[in-house]
């Protein structure tokens, strides 16, 4: 049953960012980590669990606070956007990237990697104290030390993908 649909499925790999199609930025990351989530209310809390036992694994775990932080405001983003869109063969995944390397200053760095399927980049909410939504990309800036961007991917991807570089376990100040 599998063959008939293999050829719309798109393979788990990371969107090309329209600058760098060749991929060559992934060079500097040789621990890798992907996890396919279903578009449901449960989904950043498996991202969250996911995200710390990998960090546990390539023995980066100073970065697990920022990481779950940031993990959990990207999945969550994400799957806001795909429940405003009717979709008529049933919601698609979220999909994450956890990507380690050494970094510059050899202390270790992480890349987080999210992908869904709504072609409309994210934009910088600008919420009141009182509000209960619309800080999450601000919290992504901040933690990254501004570090992030977003993207359309091209065909057969489709959607969109953002990306958050953590050089620095946390920030104790805001980026410049």
């Amino acid at each position: 049953m599998n063959g008939m649909y293999s050829r719309t499925l798109v393979p788990p790999v990371i969107p090309p960012h329209p600058l760098s199609p060749s991929g060559s930025w992934l060079k500097g990351f040789p621990l890798r980590s992907f996890l396919e989530l279903g578009a449901y209310r449960n989904a950043p809390g498996s991202a969250r669990g996911h995200a710390r036992n990998v960090l546990a694994e390539w023995g980066l775990e100073q970065f697990t606070d920022a990481v779950i932080l940031l993990v959990s405001e990207m999945i969550t983003n994400s799957l806001a956007a795909t429940e405003k869109v009717a979709w008529e063969a049933g919601l698609p995944p979220v999909r994450l990237w956890m990507l380690g390397g050494p970094g510059a200053g050899g202390t270790g760095e992480v890349l987080l990697v999210v992908w869904d399927a709504v072609a409309v980049l994210p934009e910088m909410g600008n919420a009141g104290t009182e509000d209960e939504s619309g800080r999450g990309l601000g919290i992504v800036h901040w933690l990254s030390g501004r570090q992030w961007d977003c993207y359309l991917p091209p065909a057969p991807h489709g959607g969109k993908v953002t990306r958050a570089l953590l050089d620095s376990p946390w920030r104790d100040q805001p980026p410049d």
